[in-house]
Protein backbone atom coordinates (compact mmCIF):
# COMPACT_ATOMS: atom_id res chain seq x y z
CA UNK A 1 0.00 0.00 0.00
CA UNK A 2 2.67 2.47 0.90
CA UNK A 3 4.46 1.32 -2.45
CA UNK A 4 1.84 3.26 -4.73
CA UNK A 5 3.35 5.55 -7.19
CA UNK A 6 0.32 8.12 -6.45
CA UNK A 7 0.35 8.31 -2.69
CA UNK A 8 -3.22 7.43 -1.05
CA UNK A 9 -4.55 10.60 1.23
CA UNK A 10 -5.42 8.55 3.36
CA UNK A 11 -5.26 4.64 4.79
CA UNK A 12 -7.90 3.72 6.29
CA UNK A 13 -8.09 0.02 8.38
CA UNK A 14 -11.17 -1.84 9.71
CA UNK A 15 -10.34 -4.02 12.49
CA UNK A 16 -13.40 -6.48 11.94
CA UNK A 17 -13.21 -7.91 15.60
CA UNK A 18 -9.84 -9.59 14.74
CA UNK A 19 -8.69 -11.57 17.81
CA UNK A 20 -4.99 -12.60 16.65
CA UNK A 21 -1.78 -9.73 16.80
CA UNK A 22 -3.16 -7.29 14.40
CA UNK A 23 -3.67 -4.50 16.84
CA UNK A 24 -0.24 -4.76 17.50
CA UNK A 25 1.20 -4.82 13.92
CA UNK A 26 -0.96 -1.88 13.31
CA UNK A 27 0.03 0.20 16.33
CA UNK A 28 3.77 0.12 14.22
CA UNK A 29 2.74 2.11 11.52
CA UNK A 30 1.78 5.09 13.78
CA UNK A 31 0.13 8.15 12.65
CA UNK A 32 0.38 6.72 8.78
CA UNK A 33 -2.81 4.93 9.36
CA UNK A 34 -6.41 5.21 10.98
CA UNK A 35 -7.66 2.32 12.62
CA UNK A 36 -11.46 1.95 13.24
CA UNK A 37 -11.71 -1.50 15.13
CA UNK A 38 -15.77 -2.64 15.53
CA UNK A 39 -17.17 -5.93 16.80
CA UNK A 40 -17.19 -8.45 14.13
CA UNK A 41 -19.27 -8.01 11.75
CA UNK A 42 -18.13 -9.67 8.24
CA UNK A 43 -17.39 -8.60 5.07
CA UNK A 44 -20.13 -5.98 4.07
CA UNK A 45 -19.89 -4.72 7.92
CA UNK A 46 -16.25 -3.49 6.90
CA UNK A 47 -16.23 -1.99 3.99
CA UNK A 48 -19.20 -0.21 4.81
CA UNK A 49 -17.58 1.20 7.97
CA UNK A 50 -14.78 2.06 5.44
CA UNK A 51 -17.63 3.79 3.25
CA UNK A 52 -19.00 5.53 6.70
CA UNK A 53 -15.62 6.56 7.82
CA UNK A 54 -13.53 7.97 4.66
CA UNK A 55 -12.68 11.43 4.82
CA UNK A 56 -12.02 11.24 0.87
CA UNK A 57 -13.88 11.49 -2.44
CA UNK A 58 -12.21 8.15 -3.75
CA UNK A 59 -12.06 4.98 -1.75
CA UNK A 60 -10.55 1.97 -2.93
CA UNK A 61 -10.55 -1.45 -1.22
CA UNK A 62 -7.48 -3.90 -0.37
CA UNK A 63 -9.00 -7.28 1.23
CA UNK A 64 -6.45 -8.59 4.34
CA UNK A 65 -5.20 -11.32 1.79
CA UNK A 66 -4.44 -8.93 -1.42
CA UNK A 67 -2.12 -6.47 -2.50
CA UNK A 68 -2.17 -3.64 -4.98
CA UNK A 69 0.35 -3.07 -7.91
CA UNK A 70 2.37 -0.25 -7.31
CA UNK A 71 0.52 2.15 -10.02
CA UNK A 72 -3.13 1.22 -9.05
CA UNK A 73 -4.13 4.65 -7.71
CA UNK A 74 -2.01 6.49 -10.32
CA UNK A 75 -3.86 4.48 -12.99
CA UNK A 76 -7.22 4.58 -11.52
CA UNK A 77 -7.55 7.89 -9.77
CA UNK A 78 -7.37 9.96 -12.93
CA UNK A 79 -10.24 7.95 -14.46
CA UNK A 80 -12.62 9.48 -11.51
CA UNK A 81 -11.23 12.63 -11.78
CA UNK A 82 -11.34 13.86 -15.21
CA UNK A 83 -15.28 12.57 -14.83
CA UNK A 84 -18.01 12.86 -12.85
CA UNK A 85 -20.13 10.73 -14.40
CA UNK A 86 -17.96 7.71 -13.82
CA UNK A 87 -18.39 6.12 -10.35
CA UNK A 88 -15.98 2.88 -10.35
CA UNK A 89 -12.52 2.39 -12.28
CA UNK A 90 -11.11 -1.38 -11.91
CA UNK A 91 -9.52 -3.48 -13.88
CA UNK A 92 -7.44 -6.53 -14.07
CA UNK A 93 -5.91 -9.00 -11.08
CA UNK A 94 -2.93 -11.19 -11.32
CA UNK A 95 -3.30 -14.39 -9.04
CA UNK A 96 -0.65 -15.75 -6.79
CA UNK A 97 -0.55 -18.56 -4.08
CA UNK A 98 -0.36 -18.99 -0.29
CA UNK A 99 3.06 -18.22 -0.71
CA UNK A 100 3.14 -15.50 -3.20
CA UNK A 101 3.72 -18.07 -5.72
CA UNK A 102 2.64 -16.66 -9.26
CA UNK A 103 -0.06 -18.66 -10.64
CA UNK A 104 0.24 -17.65 -14.54
CA UNK A 105 -2.13 -20.81 -15.84
CA UNK A 106 -4.95 -18.95 -13.74
CA UNK A 107 -3.78 -15.47 -14.38
CA UNK A 108 -4.04 -15.93 -17.92
CA UNK A 109 -7.68 -17.89 -17.28
CA UNK A 110 -8.74 -14.54 -15.49
CA UNK A 111 -7.09 -12.01 -17.46
CA UNK A 112 -9.44 -13.82 -20.77
CA UNK A 113 -12.35 -13.91 -18.60
CA UNK A 114 -12.33 -10.35 -17.25
CA UNK A 115 -11.36 -9.02 -20.96
CA UNK A 116 -14.01 -10.96 -22.59
CA UNK A 117 -16.33 -9.46 -20.07
CA UNK A 118 -15.70 -5.76 -20.78
CA UNK A 119 -14.99 -6.64 -24.30
CA UNK A 120 -17.94 -4.12 -25.15
CA UNK A 121 -18.33 -1.68 -22.56
CA UNK A 122 -19.67 -2.03 -18.65
CA UNK A 123 -23.21 -2.18 -18.46
CA UNK A 124 -26.43 -3.48 -15.85
CA UNK A 125 -28.11 -5.99 -18.33
CA UNK A 126 -24.49 -7.04 -19.23
CA UNK A 127 -23.19 -7.19 -15.65
CA UNK A 128 -26.37 -9.17 -14.84
CA UNK A 129 -24.99 -12.17 -16.91
CA UNK A 130 -21.20 -11.83 -16.70
CA UNK A 131 -20.06 -9.52 -13.92
CA UNK A 132 -15.94 -9.69 -13.21
CA UNK A 133 -14.30 -7.53 -10.77
CA UNK A 134 -12.64 -7.77 -7.60
CA UNK A 135 -12.69 -5.87 -4.79
CA UNK A 136 -9.02 -5.12 -4.50
CA UNK A 137 -8.68 -3.97 -7.99
CA UNK A 138 -11.28 -0.75 -7.65
CA UNK A 139 -11.35 2.29 -6.99
CA UNK A 140 -14.88 4.10 -6.08
CA UNK A 141 -16.91 7.11 -5.86
CA UNK A 142 -17.57 7.70 -2.26
CA UNK A 143 -20.83 9.32 -2.57
CA UNK A 144 -21.96 6.96 -5.43
CA UNK A 145 -21.55 3.97 -3.10
CA UNK A 146 -23.64 5.68 -0.41
CA UNK A 147 -26.31 6.79 -2.94
CA UNK A 148 -26.66 3.41 -4.36
CA UNK A 149 -27.22 1.85 -0.77
CA UNK A 150 -23.91 0.27 0.32
CA UNK A 151 -22.82 -2.88 0.47
CA UNK A 152 -25.98 -5.61 1.23
CA UNK A 153 -25.24 -7.36 4.78
CA UNK A 154 -27.88 -10.08 3.67
CA UNK A 155 -26.33 -11.59 0.54
CA UNK A 156 -23.38 -13.72 0.49
CA UNK A 157 -21.56 -11.78 -2.81
CA UNK A 158 -22.32 -8.42 -1.65
CA UNK A 159 -19.75 -6.80 -3.50
CA UNK A 160 -21.41 -8.31 -7.31
CA UNK A 161 -24.40 -6.57 -5.75
CA UNK A 162 -22.87 -3.32 -5.02
CA UNK A 163 -21.34 -3.41 -8.74
CA UNK A 164 -24.88 -3.91 -10.64
CA UNK A 165 -26.31 -1.00 -8.49
CA UNK A 166 -23.02 0.89 -9.59
CA UNK A 167 -23.79 0.18 -13.10
CA UNK A 168 -27.55 0.91 -13.24
CA UNK A 169 -26.44 4.47 -12.00
CA UNK A 170 -23.18 5.30 -12.50
CA UNK A 171 -21.04 4.48 -15.19
CA UNK A 172 -17.77 1.93 -14.47
CA UNK A 173 -14.95 1.70 -16.37
CA UNK A 174 -12.78 -1.23 -17.02
CA UNK A 175 -9.12 -0.53 -17.88
CA UNK A 176 -7.03 -2.65 -19.63
CA UNK A 177 -3.01 -3.67 -19.58
CA UNK A 178 -1.25 -4.74 -16.27
CA UNK A 179 -3.03 -5.95 -13.54
CA UNK A 180 -4.48 -3.35 -10.64
CA UNK A 181 -4.11 -6.08 -7.81
CA UNK A 182 -2.43 -9.65 -6.65
CA UNK A 183 -5.21 -11.61 -6.18
CA UNK A 184 -4.79 -14.65 -3.64
CA UNK A 185 -6.03 -18.27 -4.00
CA UNK A 186 -6.06 -19.89 -0.83
CA UNK A 187 -8.36 -23.04 0.33
CA UNK A 188 -10.17 -20.12 3.63
CA UNK A 189 -12.00 -18.93 0.23
CA UNK A 190 -15.46 -19.13 -0.49
CA UNK A 191 -16.57 -22.59 -1.67
CA UNK A 192 -17.96 -23.01 -4.90
CA UNK A 193 -21.74 -23.76 -3.56
CA UNK A 194 -21.26 -20.29 -1.40
CA UNK A 195 -20.43 -18.44 -4.42
CA UNK A 196 -23.22 -20.18 -6.98
CA UNK A 197 -25.88 -19.44 -3.72
CA UNK A 198 -24.46 -15.96 -4.08
CA UNK A 199 -25.47 -15.62 -7.52
CA UNK A 200 -28.46 -16.51 -7.03
CA UNK A 201 -29.08 -14.70 -4.14
CA UNK A 202 -28.25 -11.63 -6.34
CA UNK A 203 -30.01 -12.29 -9.41
CA UNK A 204 -33.25 -12.93 -7.42
CA UNK A 205 -32.87 -9.60 -5.84
CA UNK A 206 -32.35 -7.84 -8.78
CA UNK A 207 -35.15 -9.69 -10.70
CA UNK A 208 -37.56 -7.67 -8.10
CA UNK A 209 -35.51 -4.72 -8.58
CA UNK A 210 -36.66 -4.60 -12.37
CA UNK A 211 -40.17 -4.96 -11.52
CA UNK A 212 -39.79 -1.99 -9.04
CA UNK A 213 -38.02 0.59 -11.26
CA UNK A 214 -39.36 1.80 -14.13
CA UNK A 215 -35.94 3.09 -15.30
CA UNK A 216 -33.97 0.59 -15.79
CA UNK A 217 -32.16 0.34 -19.33
CA UNK A 218 -32.70 -2.61 -21.42
CA UNK A 219 -34.67 -3.70 -18.64
CA UNK A 220 -35.92 -6.99 -20.93
CA UNK A 221 -32.40 -8.16 -21.51
CA UNK A 222 -30.96 -7.64 -18.17
CA UNK A 223 -34.43 -9.86 -17.09
CA UNK A 224 -33.06 -12.18 -19.31
CA UNK A 225 -29.59 -11.86 -18.43
CA UNK A 226 -30.39 -12.70 -14.66
CA UNK A 227 -32.92 -15.32 -15.39
CA UNK A 228 -29.70 -17.19 -17.61
CA UNK A 229 -27.58 -16.62 -14.56
CA UNK A 230 -29.88 -18.42 -12.24
CA UNK A 231 -30.41 -21.40 -14.79
CA UNK A 232 -26.37 -21.50 -14.70
CA UNK A 233 -26.37 -21.20 -11.29
CA UNK A 234 -29.13 -23.72 -10.28
CA UNK A 235 -27.01 -26.38 -13.02
CA UNK A 236 -23.77 -26.14 -10.58
CA UNK A 237 -25.81 -27.14 -8.07
CA UNK A 238 -27.27 -29.96 -10.18
CA UNK A 239 -31.05 -29.02 -9.92
CA UNK A 240 -32.10 -29.58 -13.55
CA UNK A 241 -35.46 -28.96 -12.32
CA UNK A 242 -34.72 -25.02 -11.17
CA UNK A 243 -31.86 -24.73 -13.89
CA UNK A 244 -34.84 -25.62 -16.59
CA UNK A 245 -37.66 -23.43 -15.42
CA UNK A 246 -35.28 -20.10 -15.66
CA UNK A 247 -34.06 -21.41 -18.73
CA UNK A 248 -37.64 -21.49 -20.17
CA UNK A 249 -38.04 -18.03 -18.92
CA UNK A 250 -34.99 -17.00 -20.50
CA UNK A 251 -36.42 -18.36 -23.77
CA UNK A 252 -39.75 -17.05 -23.41
CA UNK A 253 -38.53 -13.68 -23.21
CA UNK A 254 -35.90 -13.88 -26.67
CA UNK A 255 -36.66 -17.00 -28.14
CA UNK A 256 -33.26 -16.90 -30.25
CA UNK A 257 -31.12 -18.01 -27.73
CA UNK A 258 -31.95 -21.48 -29.19
CA UNK A 259 -29.27 -20.50 -31.28
CA UNK A 260 -26.65 -20.15 -28.65
CA UNK A 261 -25.10 -23.54 -28.37
CA UNK A 262 -24.96 -23.99 -24.77
CA UNK A 263 -28.20 -23.17 -24.23
CA UNK A 264 -29.59 -25.89 -26.36
CA UNK A 265 -26.98 -28.19 -24.39
CA UNK A 266 -28.26 -26.79 -21.19
CA UNK A 267 -31.62 -27.38 -22.28
CA UNK A 268 -31.03 -30.77 -23.50
CA UNK A 269 -28.99 -32.05 -20.12
CA UNK A 270 -32.07 -30.37 -17.91
CA UNK A 271 -34.77 -33.10 -19.47
CA UNK A 272 -32.33 -35.72 -19.24
CA UNK A 273 -33.20 -38.11 -15.93
CA UNK A 274 -30.20 -39.45 -14.26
Amino acid sequence: MFAQTRQADEVLVVDDGSTDDTSDVLARYGDRIRVVSQANGGRSAARNTALREATGELLSFLDSDDRWTPTKLEREVPILDGDERVGLVHGHVDLIGPGDEPLPEETERHHEMFSAAHRNGVTYAGYAFDCRCFSSALTLRVDAARDVGEYDPALLLDDYDLYLRMALDHEIVFLEGPAMALYRHHPGQMTTYELTMGQIQTAEKHLGLIDGRADVPQRELARRNFELMLARSWAVLDDQRASRKHLVRALRLDPALLREPWVARRLVASLVKR
